[in-house]
């Protein structure tokens, strides 16, 4: 039903996505609408048979809504991709290699069940930085590479923590939004003028993952 609804430029600008396929692209959005519309877990035969009522009639609208909020991610994304220089300068080198390990861990395969629906606006502001950063890259490359300092001291700190804690601990939402932080932290250092989400800083980041320890 989903892909039957698309015109022909949206269809095009959904085919080429990280997860691979159209197809298994509406099926991420089913699987992000899921996880909206079941917030607790059920445990009696009448409860589930409620949640599954609920979810039969509501998936299909809320992954519509879902699908375009991710249509404006690809669309970032598509953006960064055409920035991003194929063959960078030595200059730029090191820049550029970061922006790739950055894509590789904000886009992942099933991306946008990964973000889960209330982050995918975050999400496309983040490759929107991203492409912002691209731009200036060119004319001051000395200071990309000190910003780029700060935001490994930071993210380093939090892989050794991340490293030394249980994978159930890992996925705890407290921890997991210190990844979002480190995203915060680079749209402010790159795109201030798209606002973060919440203030950021060097300082609250390693609060936050001194926090996890406790």
């Amino acid at each position: 039903s989903m892909e039957k609804g698309l015109d022909p430029r949206t269809r095009l600008v959904l085919a080429t996505n990280p997860d691979g396929s159209l197809p298994a692209l509406l099926e991420d959005c089913a699987d992000a609408a899921v996880d909206v519309l079941v917030t607790t877990p059920v445990w009696t035969k009448a409860e589930f048979a409620a949640l599954h009522q609920k979810v039969a009639g509501a998936v299909l609208p809320t992954a519509q809504q879902i699908l375009g909020r991710v249509e404006k991610v690809l669309t970032a994304l598509h953006e960064v991709q055409l920035a991003l220089p194929a063959r960078p300068p030595a200059a730029q080198a090191a820049a550029v290699a970061d922006i790739a390990d950055q894509l590789d861990a904000l886009l992942p395969a099933n991306f946008v069940s990964t973000t889960g629906a209330a982050h995918l606006g975050d999400l496309a502001r983040y490759l929107t930085a991203i492409t912002r950063r691209l731009d200036r890259l060119p004319h001051a490359p000395a200071a990309d590479a000190e910003r780029m300092a700060r935001v490994h001291a930071v993210h380093d700190a939090y892989t050794e923590v991340v490293q030394a804690l249980s994978p159930i601990r890992v996925a705890a939402p407290d921890v997991r939004d210190i990844a979002r932080m480190i995203e915060e932290f680079r749209v402010s250092l790159w795109a201030q003028q798209l606002g973060t989400a919440r203030p950021v800083s060097e300082q609250r980041i390693y609060r936050a993952i001194d926090a996890t320890l406790d």
